[in-house]
């Protein structure tokens, strides 16, 4: 494409109306000269594949087919430079359609989410192994972070998030799946039960939501500890060298050794209510430990 020619075209970050079915059917109507013969290969009607050029037309501002004396469609010289633009994305774009309807027909899609970390432990890794999913499922894998995980799955960008240190809500379903190991930074012998901490010289890392980690200082409290702070990445405070700090460890479950004192964190899958999956909540909570 000559410089001229690229200054004449529009910016098309400008223009949002402009679709990725406008893109494909433009593709199609360039190689087969006819609005008839593309809504062969598209499986539509003429009127409509027509309808659909005339709208891109419109965004674009510009010509993009002209009408040979028998009756052909010839894209004019604007069209044929877009038209070496777009094929790529085109293409890609059918093939990820292709892809998704093999991935529909071998069995409905699950996308499960999780913050980063989760992904690197094992904590995730081994739920995935005992979760009896594949036989009705196929599952992908999103990373979402802890602080906008609940608008993640209200709007549908995932089917399930597992997260640690999450606060119930009127608007989804949380799934105990079992109370999470924790790791403990102290100088010598950590103490062996809450009782034991020294009072202002303990901290909770925070593991997703503060008003979690508010609760669980709370049960530490009722478990006879004293004092107590939540300890953020963006806190402006950190930990001496010699206070005692709880955060959760990604890569165990703790199970439930008898006579643990020490209250937990738990791993929680979180889904919307009334997921189209009924059969979702009772195969996730049949992997739980507890």
């Amino acid at each position: 494409m000559n410089e001229t020619t690229r200054k004449n075209l529009p910016d098309f970050q400008g223009l949002p109306n402009i679709t990725f079915r406008q893109l494909e059917v433009f593709s199609v109507v360039c190689r087969e000269a006819s609005y008839a013969n593309a809504a062969l290969e598209l499986r539509s009607t003429r009127a409509n594949i027509k309808r659909v050029c005339e709208d891109f037309q419109k965004a674009v501002g510009r010509p993009l087919f002209e009408e040979c004396a028998d009756r052909r469609l010839q894209p004019t010289a604007f069209a044929q430079d877009l038209l070496t633009q777009v094929s790529p994305l085109a293409r890609g774009l059918r093939r990820l359609g292709e892809s998704v309807r093999n991935q529909h027909a071998g069995g409905r899609i699950l996308r499960f989410a999780a913050a980063g970390e989760f992904f690197k432990g094992g904590l995730f890794t081994d739920f995935l192994a005992r979760v009896r999913i594949t036989d009705a499922f196929r599952p992908c894998f999103l990373r979402i972070e802890t602080k906008r995980f609940r608008t993640a799955l209200l709007n549908a960008e995932c089917d399930v998030y597992f997260g640690v240190g999450i606060s119930p809500s009127d608007r989804l379903d949380l799934i105990n799946l079992g109370p999470v190991a924790w790791k403990i930074r102290c100088e010598g012998d950590p103490p062996a039960r809450p009782a034991d901490l020294p009072a202002g010289k303990w901290w909770i890392a925070d593991a997703g939501e503060t008003e979690a980690t508010a609760a669980l200082i709370e049960a530490f409290h009722a478990a006879g500890a004293e004092g107590g702070r939540i300890h953020t990445t963006d806190s402006g405070t950190s930990p001496a060298q010699d206070d005692i700090v709880f955060s959760h460890d990604t890569a165990a479950m703790a199970g439930s050794p008898a006579g643990d004192a020490w209250p937990r964190f738990h791993f929680f899958a979180v889904l919307r209510k009334h997921h189209p999956y009924s059969e979702l909540m009772p195969r996730l909570g049949g992997a739980a430990i507890h």
